[in-house]
């Protein structure tokens, strides 16, 4: 409760400064032009717009990257409503029902559930965050170099056993993030590591291109052979508002739909390396099982598009709890604003709480209202939206592209960040036409130091033994929960494939 009250005392007055929330408006409306633009995705428009904060407030910064991705996951459901194309992969099922409701000329309709549903679900994941998040950051402060450690190979197996796909690839990928972050002088020796006589190397790889190189860069070259060739429907340019605005009795009559997508949402946030992607698939295959009218799904019924929407954007209040109050990023978002934090000297942990508590609720507020401002937004600029759907790639993506460059090059002055820049982007195209994800790259990147320090420090303080890894209780059980977690992805990972099988 105290939580709750700081929030809505010190974060919303942080949040309700002028330029502060001008920069969440602004961070919103561009995350659902990305979101809504098939290619460019929630984590492409938080990682180009890294370097921007990078001269801002750490609340500022923080405040406009939470904007842009609430917008970007709910930005989705504009193009998986009108183009039987998911703008983002948390809107996958949001087409099953949203484009055969627009088909029957209801665009106006399902764009209004959609939207309500991304509020709803989202609103009151915030709620639950406040909540939970400092509980469990509380309980961190126990946690001693072996328990970090214990964190660390925590996150690792749920990113791999998780995420989705071949463990192996996954695995693959951390090994690979590891070596990267390996780059540079020995923290403690300061003996160069991996860096080939280039002597640029030896300060390591910086975080910003990186990101932005993966992320940005590799979608880019991914786009520039996709064409879009679909229409819009020509009676979805003509929506109004009233249209946007769903009867009251079509969320009653989907009450227990609504707490249910809600709650699966939000408990699949919270595991690393799941995130909205999975938890909109699971809602809905749940809703239809649990329907009077399961044969109706699919045609264009309300239910399918309050599950998946309110399930993904519920997924982001989980997946907050993990980075603010653990430090864990749990997708390719969280990741990115991992990083954002870090690149102003921010390190999210338990310690958070107790060192930049105001910082921790500004951004708190600001995610709060992000789905206030998105749910607004989304009623009175919806035709802005769905013209953009039309803007030309050949325009937008050289734009990008010199941002990105812009944004490498200003980190540090050194053209030598312009060609890591170019060198992550071409690599993370090459790691995906493999069917490699890049989460557990950048991962692995971010925590593998952390990981690598706390285990040397604890080796230190145990004169080389590995005994109390095992031995303490706080270590020991992160380890067996390690163990829960990539059984758990297994069984997951086993019953989705049932359901893609069968059609959901």
């Amino acid at each position: 409760m105290e939580s709750l009250v700081q929030v809505f005392t010190v974060g919303f007055l942080a949040t309700f400064q002028p330029f502060t929330f001008l920069l969440l408006v602004l961070g919103v409306f561009w995350g659902m032009i990305f979101g809504a633009i098939p290619g460019l995705t929630a984590a492409m428009g938080v990682a180009l717009a890294i370097p921007f904060t990078f001269f801002m407030s750490a609340v500022d910064g923080l405040t406009l990257l939470t904007g842009i991705w609430i917008g970007g996951v709910s930005g989705g459901l504009i193009s998986a409503c009108l183009l039987n194309m998911p703008g983002t992969p948390s809107s996958i099922t949001s087409c099953f029902d949203g484009y055969p409701m627009s088909r029957k000329g209801k665009s106006g309709q399902a764009l209004g559930i959609a939207l309500t549903s991304s509020a709803i679900g989202g609103l009151l994941g915030v709620l639950v965050l406040i909540t939970l998040a400092p509980f469990v950051a509380r309980q961190a402060l126990k946690f001693g170099p072996f328990e970090y450690f214990s964190l660390g190979v925590l996150a690792f197996v749920a990113v791999s056993s998780m995420l989705g796909g071949s463990i192996w690839r996954n695995l693959a990928g951390l090994a690979m993030g590891l070596a990267i972050s390996s780059i540079g002088a020995d923290p403690i020796s300061g003996i160069p590591r991996l860096c080939f006589g280039i002597s640029e190397l030896q300060g390591g790889i910086a975080l910003l291109p990186l990101l932005v190189g993966l992320f940005c860069v590799s979608e880019i070259i991914e786009d520039i052979g996709a064409e879009m060739e679909a229409i819009v429907p020509p009676e979805a340019r003509r929506v109004k508002l009233r249209e946007l605005l769903p009867p009251f009795e079509v969320f009653k009559s989907n009450f227990a739909n609504l707490i249910r997508s809600f709650v699966i949402g939000l408990t699949i946030g919270i595991f690393p390396g799941i995130g909205g992607a999975t938890s909109n698939v699971i809602a809905y295959g749940m809703a239809k099982s649990s329907s009077k009218h399961p044969e109706k799904f699919g045609t264009g019924i309300p239910d399918g598009i309050i599950a998946s929407e309110t399930a993904n954007n519920a997924s982001i209040g989980g997946a907050f709890i993990p980075l603010v109050a653990l430090g864990i990023p749990g997708d390719a978002v969280t990741a990115i604003l991992l990083g954002g934090f870090m690149i102003h000297g921010i390190n999210p942990g338990p310690l958070l709480f107790r060192y930049s508590a105001d910082l921790v609720y500004a951004v708190f507020s600001a995610q709060f209202w992000a789905n206030v401002v998105m749910f607004v937004m989304g009623l009175f600029l919806i035709k802005l939206f769905i013209y953009s759907l039309s803007f030309p790639k050949k325009f937008l993506l050289p734009i990008i592209a010199v941002s990105c460059i812009l944004g490498a090059f200003a980190l540090n002055n050194r053209v030598f960040d312009i060609w890591v820049l170019v060198f992550f982007g071409i690599f993370g195209y090459a790691w995906n036409k493999m069917g490699f994800s890049l989460v557990p790259v950048l991962v692995a990147f971010v925590l593998g130091p952390v990981v690598e320090a706390n285990l040397r420090q604890g080796l230190t303080e145990s004169a080389g033994s590995f005994l109390p890894i095992f031995t303490r209780p706080i270590s020991l059980g992160l380890l067996i929960a390690a163990a829960a977690l990539f059984l758990l992805g297994r069984y997951l990972q086993r019953i989705m494939k049932r359901r893609r099988v069968s059609g959901i």
